[in-house]
């Protein structure tokens, strides 16, 4: 067996020497370096710390009146805008009861348009028939609004119609529908007569377009107006561009419908209406009305002219041969042909005054042949001539 070897202890340090006082004076000072050190370090870190502390309290002081000027300019905006909201509030109120004391709705409609032209019911009848369609007018539009405004019964109606008179007349008067100016102006009175608020303006002879040029000064006009509730427009699309319609608030918009809209309208955001018993239906073969329709209405166009002839001419047959005589003739040639209307005087009256006349004729010098007659013809770029014994007159 191995044997356990132990250690032995370690030897006892050696006894330490008593110090004299002199080097017990020098431990003492070495402490008491160290403790001013310490001190020093101390009051170093305290220093720095209250200086720390003193700019602290200035910033929290900055910081204090910052917020309380902030909170000063807060509790000022927040009373200025509850004033604001009050006062909005209070206008508000006020612009709902003055809005709510006369709303209405304007109707704007273009007589000159095509298709816009009011039906053969109502123009035929002189005054009763604009007075019919003065009412007929205020029973379909609150018909239309109804579903739209619960207080439709009760808003004010504003119609105005614009159209040239004299060249309308000129159209219907080719078209046997009335007889002369005076029977449609008789219509128009009767149709601002019937109804105080209903309005039939002659725009007069003028340049193209003039009655489309009205309704769009009052569509711009009258949209911007706080009673306006809704405004019914009745014209050709090409008076009534996109870029106008889209400058207007276009919930408060509806536009009769008479011939299919453009793309560019149909686009837009707006309400489309038709009023069958106000406006002819178009004819199905017929295509958009073109800028030039209202030329078209104020002159007639030949082929009207050329049936009203024949059947002035079949009338002309059928009555005696002494009674003054119309007969349409065409002639073709290398511009596509012209026609002619030949309108012969009362042979009877003539044969009356045939012997006064050759005396003047012989006074002056002169002679009228005895088939004397007035020839009216139109060619096909629809310039009419009129040539009358020597004279001679053309009217492009």
């Amino acid at each position: 067996m191995a044997e356990l070897v132990v250690a032995a202890p370690p030897p006892p340090p050696p006894p330490l020497l008593p110090m004299t006082y002199r080097e017990r004076l020098g431990q003492f000072r070495i402490l008491e370096e160290k403790r001013f050190e310490l001190i020093e370090e101390l009051l170093e870190k305290l220093e720095k710390t209250e200086a720390r502390l003193a700019q602290t309290e200035l910033d929290l002081g900055s910081e204090q009146n910052v917020r309380r000027t902030l909170q000063a300019e807060v509790a000022d905006v927040t009373r200025t805008m509850q004033a604001q909201v009050t006062e909005a509030k209070a206008k508000e109120t006020a612009m709902a009861e003055q809005q709510a004391k006369r709303p209405f709705v304007l109707v704007l409609v273009d007589a000159d348009a095509e298709g816009f032209l009011f039906q053969d019911k109502y123009i035929t009848r002189k005054a009763q028939g604009g007075e019919a369609l003065a009412d007929e007018i205020l029973i379909r539009i609150r018909e239309y609004l109804r579903p739209q405004f619960e207080d439709a019964d009760s808003l004010d109606i504003i119609v105005r119609v614009y159209a040239n008179l004299e060249g309308m007349a000129n159209y219907l008067v080719r078209q046997d529908k009335v007889r002369n100016l005076g029977q449609l102006r008789a219509f128009s009175t009767g149709f601002c007569g019937r109804i105080s608020s209903f309005d039939w303006i002659d725009t007069g002879v003028g340049k193209e377009g003039g009655a489309g040029k009205k309704v769009r000064e009052n569509l711009s006009f009258y949209t911007s107006n706080t009673h306006l509730r809704h405004i019914i427009v009745a014209c050709s699309p090409v008076d009534l561009p996109a870029s106008l319609l889209s400058t207007l608030p276009l919930h408060k918009l509806t536009l009769i419908e008479s011939h299919p809209l453009p793309t560019a309208l149909v686009t837009l955001p707006l309400k489309v209406a038709r009023f069958t018993t106000l406006f002819p239906p178009p004819p199905p073969s017929k295509a958009v009305k073109s800028p030039r329709g209202r030329n078209d209405r104020e002159r007639g166009t030949s082929n009207d002219m050329g049936r009203r002839g024949d059947d002035m001419g079949r009338r002309g047959d059928d009555t005696s041969r002494g009674g003054p005589q119309l007969q349409l003739m065409q002639q073709e040639d290398d511009g596509g042909g012209s026609t002619w209307l030949v309108i012969q005087p009362d042979r009877n009256e003539r044969s009356k005054s045939q012997a006064v006349g050759r005396d003047r004729e012989r006074r002056r010098g002169g002679s009228e042949d005895g088939n004397e007659s007035l020839s009216i013809s139109i060619g096909p770029d629809n310039t009419v001539s009129v040539d009358s014994g020597r004279r001679r007159r053309l009217m492009g």
